[in-house]
């Protein structure tokens, strides 16, 4: 930090003190003045974000307690033939809504008031295959402390943030390869088959592209599980339908899981690898140039959403060595500077605010030039 002496006139503020004590003392004085004056202004400038927008725990604020995350497999898993209306009964009656979500949406084997229920949903449980990965599941994942400790201390400053906001219970489960995250009005749900880890040899027998498996590791559970969470609580409600407003609308979910994750990197919050990251970091001037130059903003063409938006092996428009989701990146970038220009704007003032063409030009957001 670089102090600069313009502060204080040493001559003509510190010339009535004759004895050299006097002349000492006043000069270290000067230079501790200055010295605080320095850092103070430095501090005030460069602030992290969570400690500016997250509200500080009061003696009368209600904290979240560390959340167990409840093992709705293991309970599923254990229905037995001979049993099963009472087995079901019991995980229903514990579980409420979500159970019939989990059998007719995300295994797709109906609900417990059609006539062939039992047969389809122990056809799922008594699959060698789906067993074989149940199996793997419980060997990976004995214990899922790390995830319950990361998770309880998001949504505590998610409840800061959000004081009237329902926090929902955590379940795990085996998806059948369907979903990473699940969500409902109480419930967020991890599907532990979809983070078995890049090599898992499931996933190379379902041919599952490469740039989909080097995020299906643990390491990204807990920012998955955020934002799947926030994409449910706070949907997608622009008032235009450009390219542009989901660019701010998905930067604003990265944006708040940054906060809730402040741990986390930003290349993890993306779903990113760290060499994904430090591309983009270098070459921020030429992605920028990239949408300018082809007017992409403002555009309303569906491909050009899935181009910028979407997952997949590279972003269409760059070499087959840049980053997916480059809209997504760029998205971040301008919420980040659009909150740091506006520093009176809250956390709910920005996901309530839909009017994402604002968001931007106010944003100011200029990278250096080439």
């Amino acid at each position: 930090m670089r102090v600069e002496t313009s502060f204080v006139n040493f001559d003509r503020n510190l010339c009535k003190y004759r004895t050299m004590i006097g002349n000492r003392a006043a000069y270290f004085l000067g230079l501790l003045m200055i010295f605080l004056t320095g850092f103070s202004a430095c501090k005030s400038g460069n602030d992290k974000p969570e400690d500016r927008l997250i509200p500080k725990v009061s003696e009368e604020a209600e904290t979240i307690k560390q959340r167990q995350i409840a093992r709705f497999e293991q309970e599923l898993f254990r229905c037995a033939d001979a049993t099963f209306s009472q087995d079901t009964l019991e995980i229903r009656k514990k579980y409420k809504s979500f159970f019939d979500l989990f059998t007719s949406r995300i295994i797709r084997v109906g609900n417990i008031q059609q006539l062939l229920f039992k047969q389809t949903l122990l056809g799922f449980l008594n699959d060698p295959d789906i067993k074989s990965v149940y199996a793997e599941c419980q060997k990976q994942y004995p214990k899922l402390e790390a995830e319950e400790k990361a998770l309880s201390e998001a949504f505590d400053r998610y409840h800061r943030i959000f004081p009237d906001s329902l926090i929902p219970e955590l379940v795990s489960m085996i998806s059948g390869f369907n979903y990473t995250i699940a969500t409902s009005d109480s419930v967020l749900a991890l599907g532990l088959d979809m983070y078995l880890g890049s090599k898992c040899r499931f996933y190379e027998l379902l041919a599952m592209p490469q740039f989909k498996t080097q995020n299906m590791n643990r390491r990204n559970i807990v920012p998955d599980a955020m934002r799947g969470y926030l994409m449910a609580a706070f949907p997608m409600n622009a008032k235009t339908d450009d390219l542009v407003s989901w660019m701010i609308y998905h930067g604003k979910i990265a944006f708040l899981s940054q906060l809730l994750l402040p741990e986390l990197s930003e290349a993890l919050i993306l779903g990113y690898t760290d060499k994904q990251a430090v591309y983009n970091s270098e070459n921020e001037s030429r992605i920028w140039a990239h949408f300018v130059d082809k007017q992409l903003f403002y555009s309303k063409d569906f491909n050009d959403q899935v181009n910028y938006i979407n997952d997949g092996p590279f972003t269409p428009g760059f070499t087959k060595d840049t980053p997916p989701r480059m809209g997504v990146w760029l998205g971040l970038q301008l919420v980040k500077k659009y909150m740091d220009q506006n520093r009176q704007i809250s956390i709910p003032e920005l996901m309530k605010n839909n009017d994402m063409h604002t968001i931007f030009k106010q944003s100011g957001y200029k990278p250096p030039k080439l």
